[in-house]
């Protein structure tokens, strides 16, 4: 059910709010504050699958590109013009609390996997999305985890425990967006969903 400024999920007892708030943008709507989590819950109750249903398109990356999840407290990198040796210290100086390759990404979020670091995360953290080799750095992005589990070892008794996190991005700057939009578009192939899983 919905009325122009909000999805509702219809139950026994009551409408059930889907999202705080939805708004016009471009031939689509943009829903604010959507809790994926509602969604697997509402899977387990009816004990059903439902079919999944994106708001953004998917992108494959042509090229090797890295999610650095790092503490506010050092601010971006300083790497314009320097050489990969020197890429990779100032990403080893800025002690990522999470860092690896993007699986795939979109205007609304990305998937990436990492080794799982075992660090409390006490402090404010931003993400960073950085080429591979340097030809595009996209820094201070703000971000929910949406979910960070273990990917099943490939070889049993493997030491290295290996995580896949989705990241949905929140409140991007109009400069942000328009980096990121033209990063996607410059780098990524579209995805088929059809037997896609993440």
């Amino acid at each position: 059910m919905s009325d122009m400024n909000n999805l509702f999920v219809i139950s026994k007892d009551n409408p059930y709010p889907l999202v705080d708030n939805v708004r016009p943008i471009e031939y689509r709507y943009d829903l604010i504050g959507t809790d994926d989590s509602l969604s697997l819950d509402l899977d387990a109750l009816y004990g059903k699958n439902r079919a999944e249903h994106r708001y953004y398109q998917r992108f494959q990356l042509n090229e090797d590109a890295f999610a650095l999840i790092r503490s506010t407290f050092g601010g971006p990198l300083k790497i314009q013009g320097k050489s990969m040796g020197c890429i990779a210290c100032a990403v080893f100086d800025a002690r990522p609390v999470k860092l690896g390759k993007i699986d795939n990404i979109s205007m609304g979020g990305l998937v990436f996997q990492h080794v799982d670091s075992k660090t409390q995360q006490t402090h404010e953290f931003v993400l960073d999305i950085l080429l591979a080799d340097c030809g595009f750095y996209l820094a201070d992005i703000p971000f929910k985890i949406i979910s960070d589990v273990v990917i099943p070892e490939d070889v049993p008794g493997e030491s290295i425990e290996m995580h896949r996190a989705r990241l949905q991005f929140q409140k991007l700057s109009a400069d942000q967006q328009a980096r990121l939009k033209n990063f996607i578009l410059n780098h990524g192939t579209e995805i088929d969903e059809i037997g896609v899983n993440e």
